[in-house]
């Protein structure tokens, strides 16, 4: 159970003693420990150097607190700063926010200089075959197309900030019309977001739920009848291009989609059927990866 702690936390300790930081995120791929200032690492990764804090989330660590914090000048301050930020990002992402986000932006407080490696926010949501039905991936309780989007604005605001890994390299996206793919007349939106945005309507007006849409996502929890269709509209979202889903983005739908992605309870709350579903599993990462792409297009034009 993550506490809460709304009053003021003076920032002079941590301002005095986190001038140049490196945050290294859980991402595949060998890291060492910055060799200037102090480095911050999480949950189950370990290092003994004398700079390297360790931030765990308080349930991953088996505690009651919102986080854990080791090897730090001051742990318990530490540990009320991040809860801080953590109440305010949760209210801005309808999700209790991972460690990672909420330590970049205490740093991006009190730091003169950040350093953000092997963390892009976009952890795999693909499952393995041998996971079973009642098995859910640990990096889908955080609602991460919300943590780029608040990334991505911290910043494009902040000259403070080095982080490579967080911008979507777009000759990636560009494939497709080099190749001269002729573009279906779909729009990619109405097809993910149209049932849900129907049960939202319907349960804010106190109707009773009609029958989903045939060519529309099902945003259910149970296994939808037409499985095969559904598999296949997944297949088909995710063969779009990040251009094609672009030409028909909005503010309001990319904020939409973000619920479709995460579930904060998993233990408790049955999930959305897609994300515990092998098979339809298996495309949620390309089409997550097209909304990041218009999501980071409409940061980059807002700049």
């Amino acid at each position: 159970m993550h506490t809460t702690n709304d009053s003021a936390i003076p920032l002079t300790t941590a301002t005095e003693s986190y001038q140049e930081v490196t945050i290294i995120g859980n991402a595949h791929g060998d890291w060492q420990p910055a060799k200037i200032g102090h480095s911050f690492i999480f949950n189950g990764t370990q290092h003994d150097d004398d700079n390297v804090i360790n931030i765990c989330n308080g349930p991953y660590a088996g505690s009651a607190d919102a986080f854990t914090v080791s090897n730090s000048l001051d742990d318990t301050q530490l540990v009320l700063l991040l809860t801080q930020v953590a109440n305010t990002l949760k209210k801005q992402l309808n999700c209790w926010p991972s460690s990672g986000l909420v330590t970049l932006f205490l740093m991006s407080i009190v730091a003169k200089h950040v350093n953000v490696q092997r963390m892009s926010l976009l952890p795999s949501l693909q499952r393995s075959q041998d996971m079973s039905a009642g098995d859910y991936l640990p990096c889908m309780v955080h609602n991460w197309l919300g943590e780029r989007r608040l990334a991505l604005g911290l910043q494009l605001t902040n000259d403070n900030i080095l982080w490579p890994e967080l911008l979507i390299n777009e000759a990636a996206v560009q494939v497709a019309l080099d190749a001269g793919t002729e573009m279906p007349d779909i729009n990619p939106f109405e097809v993910l977001l149209s049932d849900l945005v129907r049960q939202r309507e319907q349960k804010q007006n106190n109707i009773k739920f009609s029958t989903a849409q045939t060519l529309a996502l099902q945003v259910t929890t149970k296994r939808p009848a037409n499985l095969d269709m559904q598999y296949a509209l997944l297949a088909a979202l995710s063969n779009l291009p990040s251009v094609h889903w672009l030409s028909y983005a909005s503010q309001e739908d990319l904020l939409t989609a973000e619920a479709l992605f995460y579930n904060e309870d998993p233990q408790n709350n049955t999930s959305y059927w897609y994300l515990v579903d092998y098979q339809a599993s298996q495309f949620l990462d390309v089409i997550r990866h097209h909304l990041a792409y218009c999501q980071q297009v409409f940061a980059l034009t807002a700049k």
